[in-house]
């Protein structure tokens, strides 16, 4: 029989498009509140797009082929932080309930890092709150360029990741603005329950394009305050999943990828990312699945089958999106993902 995993709300995660960091207008389920489907040569498009509506730049430099360096051993703390690499992000997303009512919210903060030979570092922060019970869903993007960070915090425009030494630190409050009606502001304490899960031992080798290190953190205890507006904030405590990947890769600008991350009510996770050729054809479905204990096993290509169960079309930028899923795993057990709320599109009418 199927498993209904009640609590999934799957954004189509590639609104954003028009300004350059979708992939093909498609999207993805999840269980712990995330989805993302990305074509990384046009996401690293738009930090130059992004920060001329603000003022004029130079766009980066292309990218210099990828370095064939000796994969080395992820070593925590060392490499939570910024690493000396093209591409880099912090991926945080989750579900928080009020401590008062009960109302539930899902959160989504990303900071995204591109370094290109000489020129100033570019970083690109996605904020957005997901008000399941109201069904509203606000979202917003800050841009910023210049020193490449040494470590945390991370700081974009106000926006602020980092660290307190045994917790992380999410600071973030949207300006009253289109995408953001109404704005909502957090201030997040995130402690790990389990170890990090090494992705096929911390490394994917993505052969002439590169390889990218890749570990998660899949279940985060949060608690802090989530506020609307001005009002005051309200208390609020929840679980997150939070995703780090870094190294010098380039993906070319065809096809792109759905991600999945499920964390299931017996204390175990599961990983998923479905490759997608140029005219959007599966041509191939990879993972993790970790146990309630944090052990990790890697899924082999074809061996997980995802399909989707509906659409939506978003009434922001016609995109259609599929939104629903039916994941049959190895062992034969299907999960039926269903959204919590259809409009969670991604897209950004301004950068601040």
């Amino acid at each position: 029989m199927p498993r209904l995993c009640e609590r999934c709300w799957c954004r189509p995660p590639c609104g954003c498009w028009a300004t350059g960091t979708g992939g093909r207008r498609v999207g993805s389920g999840e269980r712990s509140g995330r989805g993302r489907c990305m074509r990384l040569a046009r996401f690293l498009a738009v930090l130059a797009i992004a920060a001329g509506c603000s003022r004029p730049v130079e766009p980066l430099p292309e990218a210099p082929p990828p370095d064939a360096a000796p994969v080395q051993p992820i070593v925590f703390p060392r490499d939570a932080g910024p690493h000396d690499a093209l591409t880099e992000w912090w991926y945080y997303t989750g579900h928080l309930r009020s401590e008062r009512d009960g109302r539930a919210y899902g959160f989504e903060f990303v900071v995204f890092q591109v370094r290109r030979q000489d020129a100033p570092t570019g970083y690109l922060a996605h904020f957005a709150v997901s008000d399941i019970d109201g069904q509203r869903f606000s979202h917003q993007s800050r841009f910023a360029r210049g020193q490449s960070a040494a470590g945390f915090p991370l700081d974009i425009n106000g926006w602020r990741l980092g660290t307190d030494g045994s917790a992380d630190v999410i600071q973030a409050a949207m300006s009253d603005a289109m995408g953001a009606e109404p704005p909502f502001g957090v201030s997040l304490r995130l402690t790990d329950e389990k170890p990090p899960a090494l992705h096929h031992g911390g490394f994917i080798d993505y052969g002439a394009a590169g390889g990218s290190y890749y570990y998660s953190r899949t279940r985060l205890s949060v608690v802090g305050g989530i506020a609307q507006g001005d009002g005051e904030p309200v208390p609020v405590s929840g679980i997150a999943w939070m995703d780090h990947q870094w190294g010098d890769f380039v993906v070319a600008a065809a096809g792109g990828w759905d991600w999945y991350s499920l964390q299931l009510d017996d204390g175990s996770e599961l990983m998923l990312y479905v490759l997608r050729s140029a005219t959007g054809e599966t041509t191939g479905v990879y993972g993790s699945e970790i146990s309630r204990d944090g052990t990790l096993r890697d899924l082999q290509p074809g061996r997980v089958l995802a399909e989707a169960t509906g659409s939506w079309t978003s009434p922001h930028t016609g995109a259609g999106y599929p939104s629903g899923w039916l994941v049959t795993l190895p062992d034969g057990a299907r999960l039926v993902l269903r959204p919590q709320l259809q409009d969670q599109e991604l897209w950004f009418p301004e950068v601040a």
